[in-house]
């Protein structure tokens, strides 16, 4: 007996054999492309300084973004 789906249930098994089928290999990267964040502009919660473009973040909490290694603080 086949299985009889309602529309919603019939995408979701379309879907599943599509993917199934999907290649997620990254080879369309480039290396040395990286996989950090960025959120230039932003102030880092843990130096008070802005994150700069070139510099990876990390996101704390909902709203806040530190510097992945911090830049020394001069005094």
């Amino acid at each position: 007996m086949a299985a009889v789906y309602g529309p919603q249930q019939g995408f979701i098994a379309q879907e599943s054999e599509r993917l199934a089928g999907a290649d997620f290999s990254e080879r369309d990267r480039h290396t040395g492309e990286d996989h950090f964040a960025h959120a230039a502009g932003k102030i880092c919660k843990t130096c008070g300084h802005t994150i700069e473009a070139r510099q990876a973040a990390r996101r704390r909490g909902e709203t806040d973004w530190v510097h992945d290694v911090c830049p020394g603080i001069m005094d």
